[in-house]
């Protein structure tokens, strides 16, 4: 039976074989790696608010100390989500229709995001994940209203992912570490406590919406349309 410290490591390691395959099928190679860096750092940056109330996983540098497997499983994320729909719909450019980049705005809602996380997490002690599904609706949302043609390819992105999501907690959290949440999982809320499969419905929630947002990071950062199914 491995140990505990390597858990976190395994699932951060299944999500690379999933990005692998994306890639693999992916038309933009380069793109997705660009994505995936920033991704891990992100994936870093982000447990300043997970540690305190969310979990504490172990790493190999500690119990709730960030570690190597945060970096690798957000430059995962980040190239599961953001590109699966275009690695396996075949969906080509429509070079005739484009609209101005919105780098700016899109900042502008980086920006929003972890504002959002700081204020009602640290400012008004609402749970992490609450705060984060929620701001990830909301700016799905927001997107929806200024790009409807991403509506359809954010929701495919999202339960694509959450199907490959499901595959992998199953064998980390039913097979290998069946105890890993009651151990170093701080979900113990109302409705989050829950479990389907002893799988948090937190991460559930958490990995669909992900997807739903960052699948229209590409099309809309850089204004490209896909064309329509004829």
């Amino acid at each position: 039976m491995l140990e505990d410290k390597y858990a976190y490591l395994f699932l951060s390691l299944l999500y690379m074989i999933a990005w692998a395959i994306v890639y693999w099928n992916s038309p933009w190679k380069v793109g997705m790696i660009k994505v995936g860096v920033a991704g891990g750092l992100m994936g870093m940056i982000a447990e300043v608010w997970y540690f305190m109330d969310y979990w504490k996983p172990p790493t190999l540098f500690g119990i709730g100390v960030v570690g190597i497997e945060d970096y690798i499983i957000g430059f995962a994320l980040f190239g599961v989500g953001g590109y699966i729909y275009s690695s396996f719909t075949n969906k080509e450019i429509d070079y005739s229709k484009k609209s101005k980049p919105a780098n700016l705005e899109f900042f502008y809602l980086f920006l929003v995001a972890c504002f959002s996380m700081t204020l009602f997490t640290f400012g008004f002690g609402i749970h992490s994940g609450y705060v984060t599904i929620l701001t990830f609706w909301v700016l799905s949302i927001y997107i929806w209203i200024k790009r409807p043609d991403q509506i359809k390819l954010s929701l495919i992105s999202a339960f694509a992912t959450l199907g490959i999501s499901l595959i992998i907690y199953y064998i980390s959290f039913n097979i290998l570490f069946p105890h890993f949440w009651d151990t170093y999982g701080m979900l113990n809320k109302p409705f989050f406590g829950y479990k389907i499969l002893n799988i948090p419905i937190s991460e559930m929630l958490w990995h669909f919406s992900w997807a739903m947002l960052c699948s229209m990071f590409h099309g809309f950062r850089n204004g490209v349309y896909y064309k329509s199914s004829t």
